[in-house]
């Protein structure tokens, strides 16, 4: 499990620990023979006061021989704009490693909170077995939110769940009470504002396949330059799969991929990758580089219940009265970009063959083949959500798509319950690239992950340029981190509600949502407990067409694209009117509020198959202003989408009532929008509106404005950090890691490497925190820093005579590219 630096070191008593809990040196950087440096924290950054390390490692400030009872600091609230780390267990053990784990039933802390604010708390569960080689379980969780002076309290339920939202319910001080009642010991991340987009909490951040990368070349004269990207430096044609688009899905060389140790580790294999995609991004012909990140089908299976089939949820978004009004989807293509469709005797599922038109031929991305077969055990979810889209409503059985004689178009796209980002843009480029015109007028994509790729979103702005629209689910995590593709603003991001029209508790939810639809599943609210599923066509074990139920957001976006086909029956619609239209609610249920839960509200199928082909409407860049002390201010433009022929009178534009913290200047079609940090305390978080009426009063939206600002630098903490210096050649037998801890002063870590002690080489420079005290820093809910930026480590050259200083910088959040866990290991100093 460890490597053979690390066994030796801890066998040894870790001879080469300087426990330097004064800070490790000025960071002076005096030398001869010194690296010293700063690692600033992030803003709004605090750490539980009784982690794990603290109960177990003696000699820190921070050091406790038993945990805290009662609010952890009363007498000095968190601010608003808020990310805390922290660990929790509701019984005391050992890990399989041997290092211990305390008991920490529950942790309180104090929070100024405005009302509408909610608070939000990511459980990751430890990653080691107990030392008897027995796993606890995932940790049961409850989260409660109690105003300090009296008020409306917010509770979630005890249960394994990993993501639990409460609301404050008015302005002021509120205690936060996370407690554990089973389960084995945990890391948790409490969040008080949102991620920014560019930003995950590190739990899946580096889910990217080894040794490939996505390339964009640059453009010249409108197109590509070069057929191939055979020019990069070690690159040939064997090693790279064309996208279409200067777009390429390279794979490592194969002499560079010679130079890893055989059987080199997961995290040497990722972290060689990136340095080779840095490599790949300062050639000259190259636009950008990106690994190649994994993405997931976004269902959930939850087995049999009884209930009426389908009733419920085309009940809920109107679709009857859709189609007694004659709408079907009709002529319309539909792109469904998943597993496949289900293929068996040498006919597509019967529900759905009749709508399938592959003419001349469909594609597979996953095996570059033409024929795209759900070859899914489990839950077919390509043939799932297909079915939701489009199934044939004239054939024996019991469902029926919502645009159910629309042409489906299956794409294969994963490979089963997961697939790669080079897949999907190459799917995305073929239904763009028909011989005469794009192959679909919609595609639903029913999958994503929580990663930023630039490859990703370059593609789906060649379809919206190329008059297709598109809808993405807005993920399973029942949390407002931004979901790709769903959260790029050429994409309709769709989340879920359950048989009442409550969000589903496991949905994302955000300022970048932009509609709601049926997915199943239920809160604690909902009573239709029956109605839990979306029912549509499946498959069994045998692979035999069949039909089933499924929840997830997988589930809401086809409901949305099968409505849309409905209007695009009627008459092209261009995307960016397909959404100012979402945006002012004329196919929800919505008034063009906007509702972090919800979006624009419910999708209506009925609404949505109106005529709009003559329609135009205002439309905003961007969707979303976020504000901050670094950043005040914002420009938003409006302008006309659709029918050219309509006129509009210049809008009223205007912060809403109640957002006195921004103010909005300028005039048609632009904006200047302003942040007046005197509107909110130090450290505070806003989420507000700027309302926007035209058409003489008669028309009008919501775009959501999100301020964050600065707390007080010498408030913040993220725990002691272990700083160490990696050997990069790990085999050599010379070479071993130095490691010190410091902890916070002043809001910063400073520390100092006497360099004249240490064998000479290369080193990777790192900083952490040990949580849980697993034996492991960096891991997932860990703050973590790397030289010279977070997620890209590069190696320092070590002299006995050098003389470096160096800033970090450390969060509990990462960077969209970094690993999920970087594998760091540190000293055992016990």
């Amino acid at each position: 499990m460890y490597p053979r630096w690390l066994t030796q070191l801890i066998v040894s008593g870790a001879s080469t620990l300087l426990l330097a809990a004064c800070g490790g040196g000025d960071g002076s950087g005096s030398g001869p023979g010194v690296i010293s440096g700063t690692i600033e924290i992030a803003s709004g950054t605090r750490v539980d006061a009784d982690t794990a390390l603290d109960l177990t490692v003696q000699g820190l400030d921070s050091s406790r021989s038993s945990p805290l009872s009662g609010v952890q600091n009363s007498g000095s609230p968190f601010p608003g704009n808020l990310v805390l780390g922290g660990y929790i267990s509701v019984e005391s053990g050992v890990y399989g490693n041997g290092f211990n784990y305390p008991e920490d039933d529950s942790d309180r802390v104090r929070l100024r909170l405005v009302d509408g604010q909610r608070v939000t708390i990511n459980i990751l569960p430890a990653p080691y077995n107990t030392s008897d080689g027995t796993a606890e379980g995932d940790p049961e969780t409850q989260l409660e939110l109690d105003p300090v002076n009296g008020g409306a309290a917010s509770s979630t339920s005890t249960d394994t769940a990993s993501t639990k939202t409460v609301q404050a319910q008015q302005d002021g001080e509120h205690d936060l009470i996370i407690t554990a009642t089973g389960g084995g010991p945990a890391r948790y991340v409490v969040r008080a504002t949102s991620l920014s987009q560019g930003q995950v909490l590190g739990i899946s951040g580096g889910d990217f396949f080894a040794g490939e990368a996505i390339v964009t070349m640059k453009r010249s004269r409108g197109r590509a330059s070069g057929v191939r990207a055979t020019s990069l430096s070690g690159v040939n044609a064997t090693r790279q799969r064309a996208l279409g688009g200067g777009q390429f899905h390279m794979r490592m060389p194969l002499e560079r991929q010679a130079v890893l140790p055989a059987g080199a580790s997961d995290r040497i294999r990722k972290r060689e990758t990136l340095a080779w995609v840095r490599e790949l991004r300062e050639d000259p012909e190259v636009a950008s580089a990106y690994p190649n990140h994994r993405v997931r089908a976004q269902s959930n299976p939850t087995g049999q219940y009884e209930y009426e089939l389908q009733r419920w949820h085309y009940e809920l978004i109107q679709a009857n009265e859709a189609w007694n009004d004659g709408r079907s989807g009709e002529t319309v293509r539909i792109a469904v970009l998943d597993t496949g469709v289900l293929y068996d005797d040498g006919a597509f599922h019967p529900e759905l063959a009749p709508n399938i038109n592959c003419g001349p031929d469909c594609f597979d991305a996953v095996n570059d083949a033409s024929f795209p077969d759900d070859l899914a055990t489990t839950d077919y979810h390509g043939t799932h959500v297909a079915g939701i889209v489009g199934a044939d409503a004239s054939q024996q059985g019991d469902v029926a798509g919502v645009a159910h004689a629309a042409d489906i178009l299956p794409v294969r796209v994963l490979g089963g319950s997961e697939g790669s980002i080079a897949d999907v843009v190459e799917g995305v480029r073929w239904v763009i690239n028909g011989q005469n015109a794009p192959r679909a007028d919609l595609i639903n994509l029913s999958l994503g992950s929580q990663r930023n790729n630039p490859a990703m979103a370059d593609v789906l702005r060649d379809a919206e340029d190329a008059g297709i629209t598109v809808v993405g689910a807005s993920g399973n995590a029942g949390t407002d981190q931004p979901f790709y593709p769903a959260a790029y603003p050429t994409v309709i991001a769709a989340g879920a509600v359950d048989c009442e029209a409550n969000r589903s508790a496991f949905s994302n939810f955000g300022n970048w949502l932009d509609l709601v639809a049926p997915g199943g599943g239920r809160n604690g609210q909902a009573s239709c407990i029956g109605e839990r599923e979306v029912h549509s066509t499946s498959g069994d074990s045998g692979g035999k067409p069949t039909t089933d139920g499924l929840s997830g957001t997988s589930m809401a976006a086809p409901h949305v694209t099968g409505a849309l086909a409905l209007m695009l029956e009627q008459g092209d619609v261009e995307p960016a009117l397909i959404r100012a239209l979402i945006r002012e609610g004329t196919i929800t249920d919505g008034d063009g509020a906007f509702d972090l839960e919800k979006g624009r509200g419910l999708l209506n199928a009925d609404a949505a198959g109106g005529n709009f082909t003559s329609r135009a409407a205002l439309a905003s860049h961007p969707e979303v202003i976020n504000l901050s002390g670094e950043e005040p201010d914002a420009t938003l433009s409006l302008r006309q989408v659709g029918n050219p022929g309509v006129n509009f009178q210049p809008p009223d534009v205007r912060a809403a009532t109640g957002s006195d913290w921004f103010n909005v200047n300028g005039s048609f079609p632009d904006y200047e929008v302003v942040l007046d940090e005197a509107g909110i305390p130090v450290g505070g978080s806003r989420n507000g509106v700027i309302e926007v009426q035209y058409d003489g009063g008669q028309r009008g939206y919501e775009i959501p404005v999100t301020a964050n600002v600065a707390d007080d630098q010498e408030e913040r903490n993220a725990g002691a950090h272990f700083v160490q210096l990696i050997p990069v050649d790990e085999d050599d037998e010379n070479m071993e890691v130095v490691q010190k801890i410091v902890e916070a002063r002043g809001g910063q870590y400073r520390f100092e490497f006497d360099t004249s002690e240490i064998t000479p080489g290369d080193y990777y420079l790192t900083a952490g925190t040990d949580m849980d005290n697993d034996g492991a820093f960096c891991g997932p809910g860990e703050a973590c820093a790397e030289y010279p930026f977070t997620g890209q480590a590069e190696p320092i050259e070590v002299t006995p005579t050098m003389n470096l200083n160096v800033t970090l910088e450390t969060a509990f959040t990462r960077p969209v590219d970094t690993q999920a866990d970087p594998g760091y290991r540190r000293i055992n100093n016990q």
